[in-house]
C-alpha cells in the first residue's frame, strides 16, 4: 500500500508543469493569511517560486489594498536558483481597516525588478486575497451595543493543511491552475477509494460469519444409566427434546418433551444468548450441507438486543424488531434454493451460549390427555462442564414452498413464519403453562372447563 502511495505521489510530481525556462519567472503560489492570537497583526504568506532560469537581482515583494491601491506591506527577496522555492511573510495592523469589513489585497513580487512589466510571464507575478477583520476585544468592550448589531465575523483560514503535507514532501502545487487542483483532488480519491478497499478487505478477514462447530450437549457425556430406572428413563428422553414450544393439538397418550433453557431464578433464556443460527434443508437422510446459510453477526446481534428487551415487548412489538433478522436470513437463503430443493423442509437451528454458574437447563416431559397437554414429570439433567462456558441449540422446522405456492407467496410466507419463530425462541408462547389443545367441534357446544 505505501509503495502505491509512493508510486502516486511521484506520478503526480512529474505531472506538475516545472519545466525551466530561459528568463527569470518568479510566480506566487498558495496565497493565504492569518491573524495574530490578539487580532492584533495581520499576516500574508505566500511561497515565491522561480520556475525559470537563476535570478541574480534581488525582488521587491508588496501587499497593497485593491480598492485604494494604499500599500501596506513590503520585503526583499534574495536572488533564487532555478526551480528554488522561498516563504514570503507580509505583515501590518489589522487597526487600519474597520472591524466587520471585507478588503481585497494584490500581492506582487519582482515587477519591473526581475521581470519586465510587459512581459508575457508577468502574471503570475501577482496573487490576489481577501479578509475578514473580526471585532477586537477591546472594541467589543468599549461598544457593546455596536458589537451585537454588526455581524458575527468570519475568522480567516488558517494554513493550508494539504499544502503544508505537499510541502513536507517537497511538492509544489498552484492552487490557482485548475488542471493542477484536479490532478491533487483525484490523486486524493484514488487514495481514499484504496483505502477503503484495505479497510474492507481487513474486515472480511477478521470478522467471521458465526458458524456452528461440532458440538454435544453436557448432559450427552454423562455414562448411559439403565433405562428401567427414572434417571435412565429421564436421559432417554432428553435426546429427543428439540426447542421449548409445545404443540397445540396431539393424539390422546402422546407425549412431548421440551427444554427450556433458563437462569439460576428461573427465568426463560435469562443469562442465555443466541451465538450462531442457520436455515438448511433437509431430507430423510438428514440436512442438506450445501443449502445451509449462516446468519451474518449483524442478525445475531440484532435477535440478542430483541432478547434483552424482550421482558417490556409485546408479542406484536417482538416480532416487529425480529422483522429484519428474518427478512436478511431469508434474503441469503434464496442462493440456495433450486428447482430440486425448494419443495423440501426447512430446519432453523439455534445455538445458545451461557455462563457456568449462572444458566441451567429444564427439561419438561408431557402427555396429551382429554384434550390438554398434561406435565406429568420435569427434571435438570447430569451435566459433565469442562470449561466456564455452557453452550445449548433449538431447533425448528418449517415447510417448503407448497405445490399451488409461487415463489414469491413463498418467500414472503417464509419470511414470516422465520419471525414468528425467532419470536418463540424468545418468547414461547406456551412457556407459563400448557396450553388447551383445540376448539370445540361444534360451535353450539359449550367448552369444556
Amino acid at each position: 500500500m505505501l509503495r502505491l502511495i509512493c508510486i502516486m505521489v511521484i506520478a503526480c510530481a512529474i505531472a506538475l508543469p516545472v519545466t525551466a525556462q530561459d528568463n527569470v519567472d518568479y510566480a506566487i503560489r498558495n496565497i493565504r493569511s492569518r491573524f495574530s492570537d490578539d487580532n492584533q497583526q495581520v499576516e500574508i504568506k505566500f511561497e515565491v517560486w522561480n520556475i525559470g532560469a537563476p535570478a541574480s537581482e534581488t525582488a521587491t515583494a508588496t501587499l497593497n489594498v485593491i480598492a485604494t491601491g494604499q500599500q501596506v506591506a513590503t520585503d526583499v527577496v534574495a536572488p533564487l536558483r532555478a526551480q528554488e522555492i522561498v516563504t514570503v511573510t507580509l505583515t501590518f495592523p489589522a487597526s487600519l481597516f474597520e472591524m466587520g469589513t471585507v478588503e481585497s489585497f494584490r500581492a506582487a513580487v519582482g515587477v519591473g525588478e526581475v521581470e519586465a512589466e510587459g512581459s508575457a510571464d508577468i502574471g503570475n507575478n501577482f496573487a490576489q486575497i481577501s479578509v475578514t477583520f473580526p471585532v477586537r476585544e477591546d472594541s467589543a468592550e468599549a461598544a457593546p451595543d455596536s458589537a451585537a448589531t454588526a455581524p458575527q465575523p468570519t475568522a480567516a483560514p488558517d494554513d493550508n493543511v494539504l499544502s503544508e503535507f505537499l510541502d513536507n514532501l517537497n511538492i509544489r502545487v498552484n492552487w490557482n491552475d485548475p488542471a493542477q487542483v484536479a490532478l491533487v483532488v483525484g490523486v486524493t480519491g484514488a487514495v481514499l477509494i484504496l483505502l477503503l478497499i484495505l479497510l474492507l478487505v481487513v474486515r472480511s478477514i477478521t470478522q467471521r460469519t458465526p458458524d456452528f462447530a461440532n458440538w454435544l450437549p453436557p448432559y450427552l457425556n454423562m455414562p448411559m444409566l439403565d433405562p428401567n430406572t427414572l434417571p435412565g428413563r429421564r436421559q432417554q428422553w432428553q435426546m429427543h427434546a428439540q426447542n421449548s414450544s409445545i404443540p397445540l393439538t396431539g393424539n390422546e397418550g402422546a407425549f412431548h418433551i421440551r427444554k427450556l433453557p433458563t437462569d439460576l431464578d428461573g427465568k426463560f433464556m435469562g443469562d442465555w444468548r443466541v451465538l450462531a443460527l442457520r436455515l438448511s434443508h433437509f431430507d430423510q437422510y438428514g440436512r442438506i450441507h450445501r443449502s445451509q446459510t449462516f446468519a451474518t453477526q449483524r442478525t445475531v446481534n440484532r435477535v440478542n438486543r430483541v432478547l434483552r428487551q424482550s421482558e417490556r415487548l409485546s408479542r406484536e412489538q417482538l416480532q416487529k424488531r425480529l422483522q429484519p433478522a428474518a427478512r436478511r436470513m431469508v434474503r441469503q437463503f434464496r442462493s440456495k434454493l433450486s428447482d430440486r430443493t425448494v419443495m423440501l423442509p426447512i430446519v432453523l437451528d439455534v445455538r445458545l451460549r451461557g455462563r457456568h454458574g449462572d444458566v441451567k437447563v429444564r427439561f419438561e416431559l408431557y402427555q396429551f390427555m382429554q384434550r390438554y397437554w398434561a406435565l406429568i414429570d420435569h427434571w435438570e439433567p447430569e451435566m459433565v462442564v469442562t470449561s466456564k462456558l455452557i453452550y445449548e441449540s433449538a431447533t425448528y422446522t418449517l415447510y417448503g414452498q407448497r405445490p399451488n405456492e409461487s415463489s414469491k407467496d413463498f418467500r414472503a410466507r417464509l419470511q414470516v413464519e422465520l419471525t414468528q419463530l425467532l419470536a418463540e425462541l424468545i418468547a414461547p408462547a406456551t412457556v407459563s403453562a400448557p396450553v388447551r389443545a383445540d376448539q370445540p367441534t361444534n360451535p353450539h357446544l359449550e367448552r369444556v372447563p
